[in-house]
């Protein structure tokens, strides 16, 4: 499966889940039918002492028990679903999870900042936040969020400082799997779903306490608190097998992932063999572990339906030869400490890319161990003074307003002025500081720059967040001389931010292109305009373009033609092709690799360019790799 059939196979999850959690609710609404219907009954029988007959079905009861059964459930589902809004923060939080700030000083804690900037700069997607559970001693992690916009991972104590840097490396890949194929949103809604569930078996606690402290009424209570406590718990039983259905196979999706992604099987075995040897295991204590086990690396906790296959299972199939004996892991923290390669740098001056337009939906989603190497360079290419910027919201503003400001001086003074209309002094001084810097940086890496920044910035008040969009705006529209490119930029980082501060799963609106045909005309033309300085040759492109996209042939149609609208009409149709279904992006993103790459002659420019319209799309483009070395 590529990208796109992974998400259509989501939404397909999805609905599955949703028919699921449907089926489980008429069981339980049968379920507290018969047990209410039995206690009315019961009552009835002794107050006449005599005998009745049974009325199987009495449809005022029937339609009271299912209107309080919905309401329950549902108003606990949509409570929790209200609550996790908030997105993988507020997973990770209600855990125990702390936040790593980028600039800690703990070396294993440094390990695992650099292991999650690694993968999300070869993959193409923002950099997620990295939380570590204190004081759980299993070995386990996970990935939570709506979109990879809002995404977290997260590590347990015991998995940080138990494994070694490769073994680290193995699992984070394995939860980016879960980033890349759309499975935390599932995750999100499956949460929501079994929370309401869960609620009927609170609710029979609730009827048992108080019926014991009752004389008159505690045989009834106690029956039907028995009962609901029966029947939440089968709902918790039920839950489970939902968990199971929908999580198993993708555990097993997840690991051949990560291994290609890693290109090292004994990282990812290791680490699962260590769950096996070790006494703790990979067991989460949090009560709210229950309702998360599924988002887990691991087993989080014990079920007769277990979410995860079974860990011989998963290590045979990456290491055959596994005999079934795991090591024995001491409580001892890991001494291996991973010693960074030195940078390597980039590949020369060399500027052609092994790229082909055909091929470019291809690479959506899909990272390898060379994407990893390279995204390891550019991380040691970023100069120290660039990275300590990193570590607080204000210095990663400071970064992105950097970017953005022109290279002719006069320009750039106007751009600076319109700045500190709203922005600090103290800002202001760190841009003009950075100025000189982050000119002069390798033009790849601007886009993970970009990356890099999110954690911090997703960390901004809501009232800093719209002062920063503004300051963005002002930075582009001062610029006479703005770029599609630079563009692209303030799209991306508002894009992405607005999915973080206001996490939510995104509607498709379009499921078809032809509504959007117009749009494509308006992205596909300014791509031309942009990449060609000679007219004839931009029609060319766009021609090719063009003949991309499916058009249905009308009798009164007419060929589309090329033209040339401002850069918030391009907005436009970027935010419309965002928001459709991933058939329609996959064609307007093969669309735009034919207009860009037209002459075959692919420079960094270009290619970059490509990424950066893929990103505003929320498409994860891994970088382009040179054709000799990286």
């Amino acid at each position: 499966m590529n990208f796109f059939e992974h998400q259509e196979q989501s939404k397909k999850n999805t609905a599955l889940l949703f028919v699921l959690f449907v089926l489980a609710v008429i069981g339980i609404v049968l379920a507290v039918y018969a047990v209410i219907t039995g206690v009315i009954y019961t009552q009835t029988v002794d107050a006449q002492s005599g005998d009745m007959p049974f009325k199987w079905f009495d449809p005022n009861i029937f339609l009271g028990v299912t209107m309080s059964v919905l309401m329950v459930i549902i108003g606990g589902s949509l409570f929790k679903i209200i609550a996790l809004k908030r997105g993988g923060q507020y997973i990770a939080e209600s855990l125990g999870g702390r936040m790593v700030n980028p600039g800690t000083s703990d070396i294993e804690e440094k390990k695992l900042i650099n292991v999650v900037e690694e993968m999300a700069i070869a993959a193409g997607t923002p950099v997620p936040l990295a939380y570590i559970l204190e004081g759980e001693k299993g070995i386990n992690a996970f990935a939570a969020g709506y979109s990879p916009d809002d995404a977290v991972v997260a590590v347990t104590d015991g998995c940080l400082r138990r494994l070694t840097r490769d073994e680290l490396q193995g699992v984070i890949a394995h939860e980016f799997s879960h980033v890349l194929n759309g499975d935390m949103c599932l995750n999100i809604r499956l949460i929501g779903m079994i929370s309401g569930i869960m609620i009927i078996a609170s609710i029979g606690s609730l009827v048992l306490r108080s019926g014991s402290r009752s004389r008159k009424n505690g045989m009834p209570a106690l029956a039907i608190g028995l009962s609901f406590i029966a029947i939440g718990y089968i709902g918790v039983f039920v839950s489970r097998i939902i968990q199971s259905a929908v999580s198993r196979q993708r555990e097993y999706l997840a690991d051949a992932s990560a291994v290609q992604f890693t290109r090292n099987p004994p990282g990812i075995a290791n680490a699962l063999k260590k769950i096996g040897g070790f006494s703790k295991g990979s067991k989460v204590n949090s009560p709210k572990a229950s309702e998360t086990s599924h988002m887990f690396f691991s087993m989080a906790i014990r079920s007769l339906f277990a979410t995860h296959p079974p860990i011989k299972k998963r290590i045979r199939r990456i290491d055959p030869a596994f005999t079934g004996d795991f090591p024995i892991v001491s409580d001892k923290q890991s001494e291996d400490i991973h010693k960074e390669a030195a940078f390597m740098g980039f590949a020369g001056t060399e500027t052609s890319m092994a790229l082909r337009p055909e091929t470019v939906h291809e690479t959506v989603g899909r990272i390898n161990s060379d994407h990893v190497t390279y995204s390891r360079k550019i991380l040691e290419s970023i100069p120290q003074a660039i990275r300590n910027e990193l570590n607080d919201p204000m210095g990663a503003m400071a970064i992105v307003f950097t970017m953005l400001l022109d290279t002719d001086t006069n320009e750039k003074r106007r751009q600076l002025h319109g700045l500190q209309q709203i922005i600090t002094d103290e800002i202001i001084r760190h841009v003009s500081k950075l100025d000189k810097t982050v000119k002069s940086l390798d033009s790849r890496l601007k886009l993970p720059l970009l990356d890099l920044s999110l954690p911090m910035l997703r960390q901004m008040s809501s009232e800093q967040f719209q002062t920063f969009k503004q300051a963005v705006s002002i930075l582009v529209e001062s610029d006479g001389r703005l770029s599609l490119f630079e563009y692209a930029l303030q799209l991306i980082v508002a894009n992405r931010l607005e999915a973080a501060f206001r996490p939510s799963a995104k509607k498709r609106v379009f499921k078809s292109i032809e509504p959007l045909i117009d749009d494509a005309v308006i992205l596909i033309s300014k791509l031309a305009i942009e990449g060609h300085d000679d007219p004839a040759e931009a029609e060319k492109a766009f021609a090719s373009a063009m003949m991309r996209i499916p058009i249905s042939p009308a009798p009164t149609s007419e060929t589309p033609r090329m033209v040339n609208r401002p850069f918030h009409a391009v907005g436009n149709a970027i935010s419309n092709f965002g928001a459709s279904a991933p058939g329609v992006k996959k064609t307007i993103l093969d669309a735009c690799a034919h207009c860009i790459l037209f002459d075959r002659n692919v420079t960094i420019k270009e290619a970059e360019l490509l990424r950066a319209v893929a990103y505003t799309l929320d498409l994860p483009v891994p970088p382009f790799l040179m054709k000799e070395g990286v």
